[in-house]
């Protein structure tokens, strides 16, 4: 696979991703996050099981293990996601999570690893651009959301990081399909925990259904799937170089996609220069890849 066709997958994981967000707000909040988890996880693992089930026999316990640690990760970044929408918007929500430009680097330098000089000219203009983009305010803005979203970062952080080891040691398909089937089990123990009515306990409406299967279907099956074949021949870096593109187009989509009460966020010439600056910055931070 060449770098433009991991890069355009890559994208379309982001697409999914920022689109997520608006969708993940529509949710009803009488649906616990651990049964959001179970739900989705388990929808996308069923399908990737009818799809791809002969992949379990490329499964070994290294896969397992590296299966299960991933679930880890992702369940922290799916649980502070879930909280964080309590208290942020769709685009607020994207922004923050932009902020793994820096959360991969730094913890990337726990094993030695520095980015290079275009890298760290690229994450400053793409962070300016992040900025303008939202005209957000840090600083003043602190609530619970903000630090459930800036928690979401470090697990997704992680998650990217270890993601990127494991998939070029165990088979990707595989590995995608444990991820949700551990997701889905773990988050069922927990929502059990919660509440032993669990399934029979939520209250399905057209919107709720609506929402969790555009969400198990593109935000995790075909997400994931396509991450975990992309950073086959891709670092750390350079998939969150990409992700980092994700609050513009959560923006873009917020302001075509009415939410559950009709409403779509407003533009700003701002944002127009913010993602002309992001995208800027990706060019600057990829430069060196190319040459």
């Amino acid at each position: 696979m060449t770098k433009k066709e991991t890069n355009i997958i890559l994208f379309s994981v982001t697409l999914c991703w920022a689109a997520s967000y608006l969708f993940i707000k529509d949710l009803p909040s009488d649906l616990s996050s651990f049964a959001y988890i179970t739900v989705t996880a388990g929808i996308a693992a069923l399908v990737l099981l009818v799809l791809f089930f002969r992949r379990l026999a490329f499964v070994t316990k290294t896969t397992l293990l590296h299966g299960l640690v991933l679930s880890l990760f992702l369940m922290g970044d799916l649980l502070a996601e879930r909280a964080a929408m309590d208290s942020l918007s769709a685009s607020e929500s994207s922004f923050i999570s932009s902020l793994n430009i820096l959360f991969v680097p730094l913890l990337l330098l726990f094993w030695h690893i520095r980015p290079t000089k275009n890298h760290i000219c690229g994450f400053g203009v793409i962070l300016f651009g992040i900025f303008m983009t939202h005209g957000f305010r840090f600083a003043e803005s602190v609530n619970r959301g903000t630090v459930f979203m800036l928690f979401s970062c470090l697990f997704m952080a992680l998650y990217t990081i270890f993601s990127v080891r494991f998939v070029k040691q165990s088979d990707a398909m595989a590995l995608t399909i444990l991820q949700m089937c551990f997701c889905t089990l773990i988050g069922f123990v927990f929502w059990f925990m919660e509440d032993q009515r669990t399934f029979a306990g939520v209250a399905y409406t057209k919107q709720m259904l609506s929402s969790v299967f555009i969400l198990a279907f593109f935000a995790q099956a075909y997400a994931y799937t396509m991450l975990m074949f992309a950073e086959k021949y891709s670092d750390a870096i350079s998939v969150t170089i990409i992700a980092s593109t994700e609050p513009v187009v959560t923006f873009v989509l917020a302001l075509l996609i009415p939410n559950a009460y009709g409403e779509t966020e407003h533009f700003h010439i701002r944002t127009l220069l913010g993602a002309v600056c992001i995208a800027v910055g990706v060019m600057i931070a990829g430069w060196e890849k190319r040459q």
